[in-house]
């Protein structure tokens, strides 16, 4: 099964971008703008030195993917970064294994792999958009300063 860049993507245009970034802010202060949110509940935002950012939203990592938009874009033409940005098969694994989003979904660890979860089919569930991001985000910044390897107990705020 080949998926296109539309069906690794969600359609962003109705997407409460405040509230879905609000639990990141602590990683996220800098961005100007939401330019795509992946299904796997990963995002790429346009920096305020307008260049294209990748937060993965599995380990709380923010990097620099692209100088430019332009360039960005260009390169969702590219199969090995579209390959390592998107998961394109771990994507058709997940379909396949009838998970299937609704238009307000993205997949979603059950345990982070930051925490220790697997990356496997089985850890993956759709779930609603705003509870993925702020699920990770308070995991993640809760996390962030702490050495590898360290035990640690999650509080998620309600």
């Amino acid at each position: 099964m080949t998926l296109t860049i539309n069906q690794l993507t969600k359609d962003i245009t109705s997407v409460n971008i405040e509230d879905i970034l609000s639990c990141w802010m602590w990683k996220v202060a800098e961005m100007h703008a939401l330019v795509t949110m992946s299904v796997l509940g990963d995002l790429f935002l346009l920096g305020k030195d307008d260049a294209v950012y990748w937060l993965q939203t599995d380990s709380g990592n923010l990097t620099k993917v692209a100088n430019t938009f332009s360039q960005y874009k260009d390169f969702l033409n590219n199969e090995e970064k579209v390959n390592e940005w998107f998961l394109p098969l771990f994507v058709a694994e997940l379909v396949a294994a009838g998970k299937t989003l609704k238009q307000n979904e993205v997949y979603s660890y059950k345990k982070l792999p930051v925490i220790g979860g697997e990356y496997s089919v089985e850890n993956i569930e759709p779930t609603d958009m705003s509870v993925h991001f702020a699920f990770s985000g308070q995991i993640c910044e809760q996390i962030k300063d702490l050495p590898d390897r360290t035990e640690v107990r999650i509080k998620v705020k309600q």
